[in-house]
């Protein structure tokens, strides 16, 4: 194992962390917040020289790692960077346990959005602008990982190869630097852009920051208790219902529109994702909940499918095992958005049915293609798919058993299990917006911050590791 390779990128990541603690000590300056200004000017310190000394290490090693140090580098990353992002949590005169502290900063940087803060409106604007930077750099490192590592056609963790030639193979590090300034660039526009169309609608200016986070990385932290303290109108809800299809659609879309480099052939999921938004849209709004209203039922929709989970949902009628379901679909694969993915449940339903076809029709022969492209399916694909479904199946249940232990009802444990797989936020729409993750005991907690980074990298990710390293393959 090339352990200074990985601390070279481990190293560079933290810097990150040391960048946005800089730009909250320059914004409590410059708003004279002090109370907690030493927590950040100690984040600083401790991220900084972390980065420092971890590029120094790896510095003059090969930075070409193998795919199976690539892994290992992304699950230390989703441990290590929360320990940093944790600090100001912890030091905060708002008496953060460490234990707490890590399940908010971890929650944040997975993007899952489970807060053990009851009330987020105590908060100061610099803790929340660093809730919301988590939940940014969070998403930011996930694109990074899925182009360059997860969705590498060696490895096949997420069938990424079949909708993209964005992560070719070859030299890591040559490409790490090529996609990380590609994807660094596209995330920073599209979150400028975000903050402009909710600063349209009138949305308060900090608010349109620390919102445009959360729907740019299909986060869940919000920066008021309640959604409805932000968006109050029609044209808001349709504004943030809007930013949350960036998390549904493939990260390149807009980029490859813009620079005239879109082919219709490798953005087919985009499509089939548009029409699974508008047709639930419509037929939610005309025959089901009609009284929600157009603009929340689009919101909903779009905000369970990115797997953000932030909602305004308010009707009588209990859609919530829909809702989550959606949230199972997820967006694209290459998006921040977490779940099984809409093409990996394609692939289950096209090869299901032509096996049953086949036993029908034997002598017929049935194509493979990927929707109508030429690109093909092949056994291997179908396989990690199901082996991808069945993992999903087996860690709701193991997740669900451990959460009744904790006085959650079934039914609660159920939906927070698959929320906290697909890594998305307790909210009226699931039924379950009220739970208190404060009150959780230690060891819920801790189950939780291991599924949700499981939720993220894939539990096929660990096996691909064991498979390396125990059997030898």
């Amino acid at each position: 194992m090339n352990y200074k390779g990985i601390l070279f990128f481990l190293g560079i990541y933290s810097l990150f962390v040391s960048f946005f603690s800089f730009l909250n000590i320059l914004y409590s300056f410059y708003f004279n917040f002090f109370l907690d200004l030493n927590s950040y000017v100690v984040s600083l310190i401790i991220s900084l020289s972390t980065g420092l000394i971890f590029c120094l290490l790896g510095r003059k090693y090969s930075k070409n790692i193998s795919l199976s140090d690539q892994v290992i580098l992304i699950i230390s990353s989703f441990i290590f960077l929360p320990l940093l992002i944790c600090i100001p949590y912890f030091l905060s005169v708002y008496d953060i346990s460490f234990l707490n502290s890590y399940f908010e900063s971890l929650s944040g940087f997975t993007t899952t959005g489970f807060s053990v803060i009851s009330d987020i409106q105590d908060l100061d604007e610099p803790l929340l602008i660093w809730r919301s930077s988590s939940q940014w750099l969070g998403g930011l490192f996930f694109l990074i990982a899925t182009i360059g590592t997860l969705g590498n056609k060696a490895i096949k963790i997420k069938p990424t190869y079949l909708l993209s030639t964005e992560n070719s193979g070859g030299n890591f590090y040559n490409n790490f630097n090529y996609n990380f300034l590609k994807i660094l660039l596209i995330y920073f526009l599209s979150t400028i852009f975000i903050i402009f169309l909710f600063s349209l609608s009138h949305i308060r200016l900090l608010d349109s920051f620390n919102l445009a986070f959360t729907a740019i990385s299909s986060g869940g932290f919000l920066p008021k208790n309640s959604l409805s303290d932000i968006v109050t109108n029609n044209p808001q809800v349709l504004a943030l219902s809007f930013s949350l299809l960036f998390p549904v659609f493939n990260f390149y879309l807009i980029y490859k529109i813009v620079t005239k480099q879109f082919n219709f052939q490798e953005h087919q999921e985009d499509l089939h994702l548009g029409t699974i938004v508008i047709l639930l849209t419509l037929l939610f709004y005309f025959f089901i909940i009609p009284n929600e209203g157009l603009t929340n039922v689009f919101l909903a929709v779009t905000s369970s499918l990115s797997t953000s989970g932030i909602a305004m949902y308010s009707s009588n009628l209990d859609l919530s095992l829909f809702f989550i379901l959606l949230t199972v679909i997820g967006g694209s694969l290459i998006s921040t958005s977490s779940g099984l993915k809409y093409i990996r449940l394609y692939i289950l339903f096209k090869i299901s049915y032509q096996e049953i076809n086949k036993v029908v029709k034997p002598k017929n022969i049935f194509n493979r293609n990927l929707f109508h492209s030429e690109i093909k399916i092949d056994d291997q694909d179908s396989k990690i798919a199901f082996l991808v479904f069945i993992s999903f199946i087996i860690a709701t249940f193991i997740l669900s058993s451990i959460l009744t232990l904790d006085n959650l009802s079934f039914e609660n444990s159920f939906k927070l299990s698959i929320l906290t797989l697909t890594n998305t936020v307790t909210s009226s729409l699931y039924g379950i917006e009220n739970l208190s993750f404060f009150n959780l005991n230690s060891f819920t907690k801790v189950t939780l911050m291991i599924f949700m980074i499981f939720g993220k990298i894939e539990i096929i990710a660990v096996l691909f590791l064991i498979k390396k390293f125990i059997f030898r393959e």
